[in-house]
């Protein structure tokens, strides 16, 4: 069961979308983590290892390509594989388990991301990634985070992303204005720039929406 979807009235609450209709990132979460077909890793420091799963909700067994990649926080590369697999219908399957020991012991937890990403029939259907230490524990650089806008007609508007270093859970909003969004609270990977459809809840201009535009991710929350 879902808990808790919205909220009656205004409050502070696990509610993943406010008294105004408004998601919060835990739907945007929550559509990833229940993706039909989901990749997903658990780390486990002790041992130094990540087991990376592919948990279909799948009918029919599905052919798809598991990509993972060990980075340190600031984006250097470290290590990276792929594995082509047959995902069973309505399981859960172990893909590989990647050793990140030495990894560990040269860079500490606080300074690695695992990258991974699914794909099946040429498209991207599930990304996730796995961190060695708590989010606000990570040493994420803070490096700016470009951004190219344009509209797309009827009131919507393009914004792509680019970062040289990671930037993990970035999110957009507009200053007074609500909007609708085609994903949010995104992680960005130097090298692979993400594109999100953002539709305001009243028209404006490309000049207006450039103006009004917030990019933050997580590191915002805690750096001076």
């Amino acid at each position: 069961l879902y808990w808790q979807l919205n909220d009656c009235w205004p409050v502070a609450s696990w509610a993943s979308i406010d008294f105004f209709g408004r998601w919060k990132a835990l739907q945007y979460m929550a559509r990833k983590f229940f993706a039909p077909l989901l990749v997903s890793g658990v780390e486990d420091i002790d041992k130094g290892t990540v087991q990376i799963h592919v948990t279909s909700d799948l009918l029919k067994a599905a052919s798809a390509r598991v990509s993972w990649m060990l980075t340190t926080v600031d984006g250097k590369r470290i290590d990276e594989g792929a594995k082509a697999i047959r995902a069973p219908a309505g399981r859960s399957t172990l893909v590989e388990t990647v050793n990140v020991k030495k990894s560990i012991a040269r860079h500490g937890p606080r300074d690695l991301i695992l990258w991974m990403e699914l794909r099946s029939g040429g498209k991207l259907v599930s990304d996730n990634l796995v961190t060695f230490a708590r989010p606000k524990h990570l040493e994420l650089a803070g490096a700016p985070i470009a951004r190219h806008l344009s509209t797309t007609g009827n009131g919507h508007f393009s914004v792509t992303l680019k970062a040289e270093k990671p930037a993990l859970w970035t999110w957009l909003e507009l200053k007074d204005v609500d909007a609708k969004l085609s994903d949010n609270f995104v992680h960005i990977r130097p090298g692979s720039p993400v594109t999100l459809k953002v539709t305001p809840a009243r028209k404006m201009s490309l000049g207006e929406f450039k103006r009004r535009l917030q990019v933050r991710s997580l590191v915002d929350t805690y750096a001076p």
